[in-house]
C-alpha cells in the first residue's frame, strides 16, 4: 500500500483525472504521492527533496501551510477570489 496508489484508486473511483488532483506533502515518503498529481504542494518545513518534487510551497504546519494553500488553489478558484 502507498499513498500515491491509494491516491490513484480514489481519483479513478471518483473520476477526477489525476491532472486536476491536488496532493500536499511534507516528508519524503509523500515525494511518490507528489510525483502522481497534477498539482504537488509541499509544506513549508519539508526537506529539500520534497520540495523540489512540488509546483508550489505554501507555509509551514505551524502557519497553517494546508488551509492557506486549499485558500488558494481550491476557494479561490471556485469563487473567483485572488
Amino acid at each position: 500500500v502507498s499513498k500515491a496508489e491509494a491516491l490513484r484508486f480514489l481519483a479513478s473511483y471518483l473520476k477526477v483525472p489525476m491532472e486536476e488532483v491536488i496532493a500536499i506533502g511534507d516528508g519524503k515518503n509523500d515525494i511518490p504521492l507528489l510525483l502522481c498529481a497534477g498539482m504537488p504542494i509541499a509544506m513549508g518545513h519539508a526537506p529539500k527533496e520534497v520540495k523540489e518534487c512540488a509546483g508550489y510551497v505554501t507555509l509551514d504546519v505551524a502557519h497553517s501551510g494546508v488551509a492557506a494553500a486549499i485558500r488558494k488553489f481550491v476557494v479561490s478558484q471556485s469563487f473567483g477570489f485572488r
